[in-house]
C-alpha cells in the first residue's frame, strides 16, 4: 500500500466518523436497549519498511596516545646452578722423541797446581797512627804468571796489586820459582781481621788471612 492509498483511507474513516456522531445526535430519543456487541474489526495491515539510510562516512581516527611512563625495573634473578663438568678428551697421542743433540766441546783442562800465600811475620800486622803495612809472600804459581792480589775488606773486594792498562795485566808476577812477595800499605782499613786472595791468570789461585792489631803503648 502507498503512502496516498493510506492517506485516504484514513480521511474516509474520519468522515464516516462524523456523519455517524451528527446522526447520532439527532435522532436521540429515549435510550433503547443495548444492542448486541458488534462484532470484532478485522486487524489492520502491517505497515511497510521504511527506507533504510545511507551508510554515515567513516570519522577521522583518533590522535595517538601519550606513552606510558616506563615501569619499575624488575628484581634480579636467581643465580643459576653450575653446570656439571664436561668429559675430559681424549688423550693425544704421544709425538716422536726428539733428536739428540750434539755432544759439546771438552772443557779445558783443570790445574793440580795449588798456591800458598802467607803474610811475613805471623799473618798479623800493627796498626801505627791509623794505618798499617804487612808484607804477603805466595808460592806454587807458574813461572811469569800475572797474579792480581785483592783483600775482602766492609764485603767488597779491595785490589791490592797494581796493573797495567790492559785488562788482567797484574804488575805483580810470579818470578822462575813460581813465587811472588807484594808490599801493602793499609791505611784506612782499621782494626780487625781480613781475608786476602791472589788468582793468577793461569789458573792458580791462593788465600790466607792477616790480623790488623792495634797496639796500645803502655
Amino acid at each position: 500500500m502507498t503512502e496516498p492509498l493510506r492517506g485516504k483511507l484514513k480521511a474516509f474513516l474520519l468522515i464516516g466518523t462524523m456523519f455517524a456522531l451528527m446522526a447520532a445526535i439527532a435522532c436521540q430519543g429515549e435510550r433503547g436497549p443495548a444492542g448486541a456487541p458488534g462484532a470484532p474489526g478485522l486487524p489492520g495491515l502491517p505497515g511497510l519498511p521504511g527506507d533504510s539510510g545511507e551508510a554515515g562516512a567513516p570519522g577521522e581516527p583518533g590522535n595517538p596516545g601519550n606513552p606510558g611512563a616506563p615501569g619499575e625495573p624488575g628484581e634480579a634473578g636467581a643465580a643459576g646452578e653450575p653446570g656439571n663438568p664436561g668429559n675430559p678428551g681424549a688423550t693425544g697421542s704421544a709425538g716422536k722423541d726428539g733428536a739428540d743433540g750434539a755432544d759439546g766441546a771438552d772443557g779445558n783442562d783443570g790445574t793440580t797446581q795449588i798456591a800458598g800465600l802467607a803474610v811475613v811475620g805471623g799473618s798479623s800486622a800493627e796498626i801505627t797512627g791509623g794505618a798499617a803495612s804487612f808484607t804477603i809472600i805466595g808460592g806454587g804459581f807458574a813461572k811469569g804468571e800475572s797474579i792480581s792480589v785483592s783483600a775482602k775488606k766492609s764485603g767488597f773486594d779491595k785490589l791490592l796489586s797494581e796493573s797495567t792498562s790492559k785488562r788482567n795485566d797484574s804488575l805483580t808476577v810470579a818470578n822462575e820459582n813460581g813465587a811472588f812477595s807484594l808490599d801493602v800499605a793499609a791505611d784506612d782499613w782499621g782494626e780487625g781481621i781480613y781475608t786476602i786472595l791472589a788468582t793468577g791468570d793461569q789458573g792458580n789461585r791462593g788465600a790466607t788471612a792477616v790480623l790488623l792489631v792495634d797496639k796500645v803503648d803502655g
